[in-house]
């Protein structure tokens, strides 16, 4: 690879565009983009993760390669504790921006005598990045969850803190009964968590969506060693929410989609999950699988009602 490329910082989207040409993966920039650009290094925007392109075009798939390695007892604590922060963070996992003041040049000592000093440490970490400056004399800024790639491993973090409360189930043990085919009891279980887990938040109806699929694209990643984990990329003739493509092409695959109940349209969650079943049937979703050989497939439809959830497997 040409050696002027500049690693230590990353890439800007001219050089990842010559990466993939040389590599012959043109093609997959679309998704390389949305998975790891979203970086801002001084006034240059559009800057990709160098570490997850170098990674990517050797193994030519899109999955998570970014890894931080902070410590995050202070942010546990903080997360769990604070309202107003739990308010701000539920904004960003569901893809919003948030207005919040900032502190880069801080010790830990600063994050546990005021809470809000916890974004300084995010933007550090590489989990957000900044936006724009909002208010310069407040020191507030503008900031957001850079990629899709941070954003799943943001969740699946966050999901780990979490399982750490007094509950009966593991996410490990729910992702066991969905790969063994215990249909049932994944539906039985996956509600009982994500009510146990979601007691933390404020799931509205405008935001369910977005929230509950992030919380699943999280706690599918701890499939990554089985399965190539994809989410809203188009197959058929439309986009699906998440598949997981099996390595070991005898193995299940699966297609989930997220529905909103909408209640001036549908008389209750179980026409939801109807509308969700008939999506992915008449976009033909499973068409990427059967091209690559997969048959075994299964269509996870979860429809969401605020923090109620129903889900139905075939």
């Amino acid at each position: 690879m040409d050696n002027k490329f500049n690693t230590s910082f990353g890439f800007t989207e001219e050089e990842v565009k010559k990466i993939l040409k040389d590599f012959e993966i043109e093609e997959e920039i679309e998704d390389v983009k949305k998975w790891y650009d979203g970086y801002k290094i001084g006034k240059v925007d559009g800057i990709y993760n160098p570490w997850s392109i170098l990674n990517f075009v050797d193994e030519r798939d899109i999955k998570e390669y970014w890894v931080n390695t902070s410590q995050n007892s202070i942010i546990k604590k903080i997360l769990k504790n604070s309202k107003k922060v739990k308010e701000e963070f539920q904004k960003l996992i569901q893809g919003e921006e948030i207005e919040v003041p900032l502190k880069l040049d801080l010790v830990y000592k600063e994050i546990e005598k005021e809470e809000e000093n916890i974004w300084g440490l995010f933007v550090n970490a590489g989990y957000l990045k900044v936006i724009e400056m909002v208010d310069l004399e407040k020191g507030k800024y503008r900031l957001k969850i850079p990629n899709i790639e941070v954003r799943s491993i943001f969740v699946k973090e966050i999901i780990s803190w979490f399982s750490e409360t007094k509950s009966t189930i593991s996410v490990n043990s729910l992702l066991n009964d969905l790969l063994d085919l215990n249909f049932e009891k994944y539906a039985k279980s996956f509600k009982k968590i994500t009510k146990e887990m979601f007691s933390y938040f404020d799931v509205g109806r405008n935001t369910a969506e977005n929230f509950y699929h992030a919380f699943v694209l999280g706690m599918l990643v701890n499939l990554k060693d089985e399965y190539y984990i994809r989410s809203n990329r188009e197959s058929g003739d439309g986009r699906y929410d998440i598949m997981l493509e099996p390595i070991d092409k005898s193995k299940n695959a699966y297609i989930m989609e997220f529905k909103v109940y909408e209640e001036d349209e549908e008389k209750d969650i179980t026409e939801t999950l109807q509308n969700a079943k008939k999506q992915i049937e008449e976009m033909k979703y499973d068409v990427e699988l059967k091209s690559r050989g997969i048959n075994n497939i299964y269509k996870v439809v979860y429809a969401f009602s605020s923090k109620n959830v129903e889900l139905e497997i075939y």
